[in-house]
């Protein structure tokens, strides 16, 4: 029976969240966070399979692919400025992948993660689908990657463009950048609510950084750590 209201009731979820986070945009009030919790809440309290609500939710799941090509759009739109600042923003992503393999690799083993556990970090910051076969290639766990990815695109969604301002980052095009190597779809959705630009920059950084990640980071692997 909960087949046919999950998607009924994700999307209620959602839209009642934005409608929270529009009376009182404080950024642990977003509106992808406070529906994730907020699922969870109501699978655990129903004792609902989670099996059962993917399956309700197929035709969302099937909505993801779209949506992530219409971030093109914005890229599109904005291509004559990108153009121009190409070789700038490749160095960014270069650099935060670089980033990500060296914290994931030197600074979390400091703190105590094994080998496995590291590499399933490793990926975090670029798409679902590519960071899980990045954490593949790697020995890591699959399943521990993809929700650190979304975890890492929640917070960048969340407090990203309050922390880039606590910073006195004002440029929009950094501001892009910044969120799209660093929180992928999530953040790039949110920071296109707020600039057209700063949308672009951040789309063609969360690809250029998934392209990056996943030819870099098992040839790193490889030569520093194995």
């Amino acid at each position: 029976m909960f087949i046919y209201i999950a998607t009924p009731l994700t999307l209620l979820l959602f839209f009642a969240a934005k409608k929270l986070y529009a009376f009182k945009p404080f950024p642990l009030l977003n509106p992808v966070l406070i529906t994730i919790f907020s699922l969870i809440a109501a699978l655990l309290l129903l004792d609902i399979p989670f099996a059962e609500y993917k399956e309700g939710t197929s035709l969302i799941t099937a909505l993801l692919e779209p949506a992530i090509v219409a971030l093109a759009i914005p890229l599109y739109l904005q291509l004559k400025i990108i153009k121009s600042q190409l070789k700038f923003i490749l160095i960014a992503c270069l650099l935060a992948v670089f980033i990500a393999f060296f914290c994931a690799f030197y600074i979390m083993p400091m703190l105590g993660a094994d080998l496995v556990t590291a590499a399933s970090f490793a990926g975090q910051s670029v798409t679902t689908p590519i960071a899980m076969e990045i954490s593949g290639n790697l020995k890591g766990i699959v399943s521990l990657t993809a929700a650190m990815v979304i975890f890492a695109g929640i917070i960048g969604a969340s407090i990203g463009l309050p922390f880039l301002k606590l910073c006195k980052v004002e440029n929009k095009q950094a501001i892009g950048v910044a969120i799209g190597c660093a929180s992928h779809a999530l953040g790039t959705a949110k920071v296109l609510e707020e600039s057209e630009e700063s949308g672009a920059f951040s789309s063609i950084s969360l690809i250029l950084c998934a392209v990056l990640s996943a030819v870099i980071m098992p040839i790193l692997f490889q030569w520093l750590i194995l």
